[in-house]
């Protein structure tokens, strides 16, 4: 984009037609715009099938936007026995860490042991040294910024040392180990669609299917309405796969007239709160008494906490995070970590939940305990499990995690091409970075980003290279000191600083429709907490400039907003 181009020509009216659709029959159409849906549509997109992406909210809008913000091996899991598991999210650790290595920075996690509770240095130890072993090669292809180290144990007087809020009552001391941070979960999924979309791919938010049918030919056809425009049309392809996460049961029902039986969901509910700082630099774990457990992560200025894990029996669409969900949060952890004296009004900015799609597990397991591992389910002859029930190419995938996404596609993806006539090119996406993590180091980007715009501040440089990855050319290319406002800044309630140009980079290119959308799955405006009122009436002005709102739209906006910030009532 030129920078000295009108960008806030407002977006045509064409924009969200559905009728292009109508002339094309896709070789997939995967349904659900979460990680999963976001790594099959990437997948598939690198191996040359022609696909399409529907999702009914916004991209990342479900699960995807309720993670702990993390990208790590499964500690927990060998408890279960699952190495399998550990290893292969170990491996996916790792291959995040080279195809986005601007969403991702090393996190130290402080694992404090205690000799009367929870779980005790020997087993610790242990555990963590499988962990380091089942890691090997969690360096191979790295950069430097991105390495992790080993493990290792401090003991009382250097676990207080690092954090002086822990209970020190009968501690023996710590183990340091390290994963790593998600900076902006819902952003990296946005990347993954966007990515397959310069690829050929088509995407779509707020288009929600609501029947799908089978064709004369073997295909399927799906028909859909765009909730912002209400324009209804039609999607053909001649295989589908369901990516709805925790809707998935009930998208099978839109095949089959009622739910497949074979394969349950159970559902997990998991509540995040973020809160004033009350840490210092590193994660701690802190074991709960009945053996789960509550991260509580630097992030942001901000204190991250989470997650909980209890069985959710309604439908989805229900799930709400209430005051209560909040105040059983806050009691865990003011009892695990005397130093946080958290309080519900005074110290919590922003809360978020989601909910799991596990596996069905064994009679009375906790929904803590249940499997993360994948399954891929064939709703036609399936001579793999010797189960038919009788619609070929019709694909659901169940369980899994953000971790392991690009995993999950890949085996999916093998499974489809095996269905599908022609040939298919081989699975890259192992290997084929995405846009924005195409550079060596963040030092060397920012240096090669500050010789190019010489005249820019460079921490200006600094940040949005450190947000957005090499994509932070494109933005600094629509900065020109001959804009009136090139100076201006937003500053948010925890000090960090974003600019008027990311703001008309993300409405432009990155189907926002909403405020929600920009505030809390684009940039991460909102995911710290409320930005002072002027500020987000700045940036509702301006993104309304591109969007042709009037004072209603920009009126409604604010308030869709300053909601989000409320409990619902219990």
């Amino acid at each position: 984009m030129n920078a000295r181009a009108p960008i806030f020509a407002p977006r045509s009216p064409s924009y969200r037609d559905l009728q292009p659709l109508k002339s094309e029959v896709f070789d997939l159409i995967v349904i659900g715009g979460g990680i999963t849906g976001a790594s099959i549509l990437r997948d598939a997109s690198l191996r040359g099938l022609n696909a399409v992406l529907l999702e009914r909210g916004d991209y990342a809008s479900g699960t995807t936007q309720a993670t702990s913000k993390l990208i790590h091996g499964g500690l927990r899991y060998l408890k279960n026995g699952e190495i399998s598991l550990v290893r292969e999210s170990l491996r996916e650790r790792r291959t995040l860490a080279r195809l986005a290595p601007h969403a991702l920075r090393p996190e130290a996690f402080l694992f404090p042991v205690y000799s009367d509770r929870g779980i005790g240095r020997l087993k610790m130890g242990a555990a963590l040294t499988a962990y380091d072993l089942l890691g090997f090669d969690r360096n191979r292809g790295v950069d430097a910024e991105h390495r992790l180290p080993g493990s290792r144990f401090l003991d009382a007087g250097a676990t207080l040392a690092e954090e002086p809020g822990l209970d020190f009552r009968r501690l023996s001391g710590s183990y340091l180990y390290y994963d790593y941070a998600n900076l902006n979960p819902e952003r990296l999924c946005v990347e993954m669609i966007l990515s397959a979309r310069e690829r050929g791919a088509i995407a779509r938010n707020y288009t929600e299917v609501r029947r799908i049918a089978r064709r004369a030919d073997g295909g399927y056809e799906a028909r859909v309405t765009d909730r912002r425009t209400g324009q209804h049309g039609v999607v053909r392809g001649r295989a589908v796969v369901n990516a709805g996460g925790p809707w998935a049961d009930y998208l099978e029902g839109l095949v089959s007239g009622r739910p497949f039986g074979r394969k349950s969901i159970r559902r997990s509910k998991g509540v995040h709160l973020v809160t004033r700082r009350c840490i210092q630099n590193k994660t701690v774990v802190l074991m709960k008494a009945d053996q789960t457990h509550l991260f509580m992560i630097p992030w942001r200025g901000r204190t991250l906490i989470g997650t909980t894990d209890t069985a959710f029996d309604e439908h989805p669409d229900r799930m709400r995070v209430t005051t209560d969900d909040a105040r059983q949060v806050l009691s865990q952890v003011n009892a695990l970590f005397p130093g946080a004296k958290l309080e519900l009004n005074r110290d919590v900015e922003y809360f978020y939940g989601g909910l799991r799609p596990l596996l069905a597990g064994e009679a009375g397991q906790s929904s803590y305990d249940a499997s993360r591992r994948m399954e891929i389910l064939h709703l036609g002859d399936d001579r793999r499990s010797g189960q038919s029930e009788g619609f070929a190419g019709f694909f659901t995938v169940l369980g899994g995690k953000y971790t392991t996404g690009r995993r999950l596609a890949e085996a999916l993806i093998d499974r489809v091409c095996d269905y599908l006539p022609g040939k298919f090119g081989e699975a890259r996406s192992h290997r084929v970075g995405l846009p924005a993590g195409e550079f060596s180091t963040l030092t060397e980007l920012s240096e090669k980003l500050e010789r190019k715009f010489s005249g820019a501040d460079p921490r200006k440089i600094r940040v949005l290279a450190r947000r957005y990855g090499a994509v932070a050319e494109r933005i600094l290319d629509l900065a020109s000191p001959s804009h009136a406002d090139s100076g201006a800044v937003y500053r948010l309630g925890n000090g960090e600083v974003y600019y008027p140009e990311e703001i008309d980079y993300l409405v432009a290119n990155e189907d926002v429709e909403t405020a929600s959308d920009l505030f809390f799955r684009r940039s991460g405006i909102g995911t710290v907490g409320p930005a002072p009122e002027t500020v987000s009436r700045a940036i509702i002005d301006r993104m309304g400039k591109r969007l042709g709102w009037g004072r209603r739209e920009k009126r409604g906006a604010l308030q869709e907003i300053a909601a989000r910030y409320r409990f619902p009532k219990n």
